[in-house]
């Protein structure tokens, strides 16, 4: 059975669309390239077009269970889902994802030919209960929605379109779209376990009508949920029990892919906007994970060094995927140092805020950066800090204690502040082994530090037991990428 039946190429209308001269392309504007059924007994749907040098425009296939036309009269197509239609065949047999094919024709009987994704699927409104700027999705083979013309405050927008920036696996995030004021996307199915996702991290942005970003969103696409795996600490505290955006927590493990799915996105202080993992999990040779455009085009991360023009939040929300250097600070020497070493101009230390989740806060709704006072019940016991150093070494993290449980927090490195490049090992060549090397964690707080940068959670391995570091309110340069571990909103 074909799984796309083709039909003669119609001629829809005698009256020519716009004047064509020779050798231009027919093409169309279309104002929907994707559609949503919840059944295969759904009514119709309708997208309108506009036409420049066409003069016909048909359906020249469409996949099993659907069918399309075309009016010339109001330049519009409609779908509608047919279900299925040969003998033996029921809508179980049919696949939910499917496309209509049109064609446009020029004077010179050329064609451009143009896609319209369609599905029969459950639509899922992210913002349900409330907006953020990270959106967490475990189902797949469904359709989410959120609010695409209001920043989490609910300050409007302008927003006129929206684009899926890029997501770490291709194909996962598909037909980002916008419909009455809504983002609308799919999510794919493993192409190993049709009732699973593909782990992934993607950005969504808004833009207006001058084509800038006014606004962008972070997908946290993970098959374990992050909001049932949690612990409550001693102090009352309630955590997620991975990184934001990791897809597991190794609890010690020393396989590379459990390690590496416990590294979750990297946050300059105060930025709402992650910054990808590293390649491999010990971050050999620097080099950051595959990232994919809406086209499937892997693209790269931008690093720009701070400057009068790019050092302020405007630039940084209409330019999220560009990391802001700043390398005229020296590293601290040790836990200590002078200045902020900030990706701002002018620092401010309200974007995150001790006293409530804030604008620019990148956890998910209910749940926020941690203060350095959430953090302070932690502490390295006397079992943890004397394993033995081989085991250590491989298990890229400590299992860090509140005095009742303990609860390991992976070593994922850093983002330097000075190349933006991830950095997991204390390099001393005289004094570490080559393979696998001492590694070291970085996790912020809210909390702005009286030295001027901010405070973050601070630990490492070495091969000496005597300048192990754990240090939970550690001053650092805001313009580091570190770790984010959400604490849930009280």
């Amino acid at each position: 059975m074909k799984s796309v039946k083709f039909l003669l190429l119609a001629l829809v209308s005698l009256v020519a669309f716009a004047s064509c001269n020779k050798d231009e392309s027919a093409t169309l504007a279309l104002d929907r390239t994707s559609l949503y059924f919840e059944s295969w007994s759904d009514a119709p749907q309708t997208i309108s077009y506009v036409p420049t040098n066409a003069t016909s425009v048909a359906i020249s296939s469409y996949s099993d269970g659907w069918n399309a036309s075309v009016n010339a009269g109001t330049r519009t197509i409609t779908v509608w889902p047919v279900g299925a239609t040969e003998e033996g065949m029921t809508n179980d047999d049919l696949p939910k994802e499917g496309s209509v094919v049109v064609n446009a024709l020029n004077k010179e009987g050329e064609s451009t030919s143009y896609f319209i994704y369609v599905y029969v699927t459950q639509t899922k409104a992210l913002d349900a209960e409330g907006a953020a700027n990270c959106y967490v999705v475990t189902a797949p083979s469904v359709s989410y929605t959120f609010d695409a013309m209001h920043r989490p405050d609910g300050e409007e927008l302008g927003t006129t379109r929206i684009e899926l920036l890029w997501q770490s696996n291709p194909e996962v995030v598909k037909n980002v779209d916008i419909m009455d004021g809504k983002a609308i996307f799919y999510i794919k199915a493993s192409s190993n376990d049709a009732t699973r996702v593909e782990n992934t991290n993607a950005v969504i942005a808004a833009y207006n009508a001058s084509g800038k970003v006014v606004w962008s969103w972070h997908l946290w696409i993970v098959n374990d949920n992050p909001f049932m795996a949690v612990d409550t600490y001693s102090n009352g505290k309630t955590f997620m029990r991975y990184n934001l955006g990791a897809f597991t927590n190794a609890g010690g493990s020393t396989e590379e892919k459990s390690i590496l799915d416990s590294y979750g996105m990297y946050y300059q202080w105060g930025r709402k906007d992650p910054f990808p993992r590293p390649l491999y999990f010990d971050a050999t040779g620097a080099y950051d994970e595959d990232r994919y455009n809406e086209n499937g085009t892997y693209i790269k991360e931008n690093f720009v060094e701070r400057t009068a023009a790019n050092g302020t939040l405007d630039y940084t929300i209409e330019h999220p995927m560009y990391y802001i250097l700043n390398s005229e600070h020296s590293e601290y020497n040790g836990d200590s140092g002078s200045g902020v070493g900030d990706w701002l101009v002018n620092s401010d230390n309200t974007l995150w805020s001790d006293a409530k989740k804030s604008l620019y806060d990148p956890c998910p709704r209910g749940w926020r950066v941690p203060t350095a006072e959430d953090l302070s019940v932690l502490y390295l016991s006397d079992a943890e800090d004397n394993t033995p150093l081989e085991t250590a070494r491989k298990q890229f993290g400590w299992n860090l204690s509140d005095g009742t449980s303990s609860y390991f927090w992976s070593a994922c490195g850093r983002r330097r502040y000075n190349d933006g490049k991830v950095e997991n090992m204390n390099h001393k060549d005289d004094v570490y082994p080559v393979q696998p090397q001492p590694w070291e964690g970085y996790y912020w707080t809210s909390t702005a530090s009286a030295e001027g940068g901010a405070v973050a959670l601070y630990f490492d391995l070495t091969t000496s037991r005597t300048i192990n570091k754990f240090v939970t309110a550690s001053n650092r340069f805001r313009a580091n990428g570190f770790q984010v571990r959400c604490v849930k909103e009280q």
